[in-house]
């Protein structure tokens, strides 16, 4: 257990956040004071002060009470007098980067993604090519200010360069649907997601539907009438394919009604391959569904079985030829590296395997052992492959996508993933999934509709979300459904 001290409490979790990136395997105690007795042998401070128009942060590391290693860094006054939020950033920063600097000396380790502990990192990119810079300035300010490396930045750079024209295509009036179906026929090893394991097209279901239905179609009435256009519609889970064929046809239908006719882009996350039937296929391509999810994220069958998947490689492989043989022609897929048991060699023949169908999309997961999650539960019955070993199937996965002419176009992050890596969306010329950059870069409204789906209104102007909730819980979210209707109808 390492101690910690930042006398600005508000930046003592991503100090916390950066501590357990390089030493994953540490709790550390965040001391409230700091003359707090320290209960650990190890200590970081990381405090500031102010003199001279300057501000002085230092962060210092102790054992047993003995220094062992120091950083500190210098702000100017002058440099911090521009918008608050900026100014607070610039200062946060900083804390960051001497705490890195500190902890980075002591376990002798960098990190790939430096001082970044957010999910979007594409979002400080794309905010310095809106203030017009250059490449070449932006690859300098992620490594000198965020310690990013080469490699990631060059990453980050290609993949915001295939969002651009997704997002210069924005307008206030331009918004996404999100709609959440928080239901699976199992649970899978690494899930964390608060999903309902159901069977068939039980009672609960058809009552879920009702008053999920009865949620879009009052909030949808709204939204049209003041003039907003649906540029992507989203459905996902969850599994949403669970679904029974009725129960998920009569949602279909209901949207071809409530939801104008012009959406640009329409996903549903097939998911699982035992979840998707030719029947199922057969409604989703008659209402209209452009984009589909098949997902096998091994094409290995001995970790299909170890990760909770009930399905066989061969029933990923049918599945996925049944979709083209009723022309779907945008189909993304999901891997997931560093899962337990598999090495480079497993990645090599899942990538080889999927080569050979060769979808639009493919989104490359990092596994995360998240709070919530069986995996997490059972953590000590596994062993996982370290952050060398784990870049090393990125970069596999990475040639594949080369040799299968697809380039990344989003890419984001998430807490307890393996060697503090990230997520990579790749997808072939035009085949990018718009609602997914749309989601992920917080430019655009995006109305969610469903237990645990959160509305993110967007306001121009200010640059700025605000999320309107809806309950996580589907028994709640059907008993309390008029004030989740409530919560939305107050921002329009």
């Amino acid at each position: 257990m390492i101690d910690l001290y930042v006398d600005i409490a508000s930046f003592a979790h991503e100090v916390d956040e950066l501590i357990r990136a390089f030493m994953p395997e540490e709790k550390v105690n965040i001391l409230k004071h700091k003359d707090d007795a320290s209960l650990c042998n190890l200590r970081i401070d990381v405090v500031h002060q102010l003199r001279d128009d300057m501000i002085y942060i230092y962060s210092k590391l102790t054992k047993d009470g003995q220094k062992i290693d120091e950083s500190n860094e210098i702000i100017e006054i002058d440099n911090m007098q521009e918008e608050k939020v900026i100014a607070r950033r610039q200062l946060k920063n900083a804390f960051k980067r001497c705490a890195y600097e500190t902890i980075s000396n002591f376990t002798d380790r960098e990190l790939e993604w430096g001082i970044l502990t957010g999910i979007r990192p594409t979002k400080i990119a794309n905010e310095m090519l809106d203030y017009n810079m250059r490449e070449n300035q932006i690859l300098s300010i992620l490594k000198k200010k965020y310690f990013i490396s080469p490699s990631k930045a060059h990453l980050l750079m290609e993949t915001v360069s295939h969002q651009r024209t997704i997002l210069s295509q924005n307008h206030n009036k331009k918004i996404s649907i999100y709609i959440n179906i928080p239901f699976c026929t199992t649970k899978c090893l690494y899930c964390s997601f608060p999903s309902a394991i159901i069977e068939g097209d039980s009672k609960i279901l058809d009552s879920y539907i009702d008053v999920l239905i009865y949620e879009i179609k009052v909030v949808m009435d709204a939204i049209l009438k003041h003039g907003y256009t649906v540029q992507t519609l989203y459905i996902g889970g969850g599994t949403p394919t669970a679904l029974s064929p009725i129960q998920l046809e009569r949602l279909l239908e209901s949207l071809e009604i409530l939801i104008p006719s012009e959406v640009e882009e329409y996903t549903v996350e097939g998911g699982r391959p035992d979840t998707l039937s030719n029947e199922k296929l057969s409604i989703l391509k008659r209402y209209g569904v452009t984009r589909i999810s098949i997902n096998p994220q091994t094409m290995n069958e001995e970790t299909l079985v170890k990760i909770g998947r009930e399905h066989t490689p061969y029933e990923i492989i049918e599945c996925y030829n049944n979709a083209r043989s009723m022309r779907f022609n945008s189909i993304n897929m999901d891997v997931i590296v560093g899962l337990p048991g598999e090495g480079l060699d497993h990645i090599e023949r899942t990538m080889k395997e999927l080569y050979k169908l060769s979808p639009e999309n493919l989104t490359i997961h990092t596994l995360a052992i998240k709070r919530g999650s069986p995996l997490r539960d059972r953590v000590n019955k596994y062993e996982f492959v370290d952050g060398n070993m784990v870049e090393g199937m990125l970069d596999i996965c990475k040639q594949w996508t080369k040799n299968m002419n697809m380039s990344p176009y989003y890419l984001y992050r998430q807490k307890y993933m393996l060697g503090n890596l990230e997520n990579i969306g790749y997808a072939k010329p035009g085949k990018e999934c718009v609602y997914n950059v749309q989601m992920m870069e917080e430019k655009q409204t995006v109305w969610a509709f469903g237990a645990g789906g959160i509305s993110k209104v967007f306001y121009e102007e200010q640059n700025r979300i605000e999320r309107v909730p809806n309950v996580k819980n589907y028994m709640q979210y059907i008993d309390r459904i008029d004030e989740m209707i409530d919560r939305k109808m107050q921002l329009l």
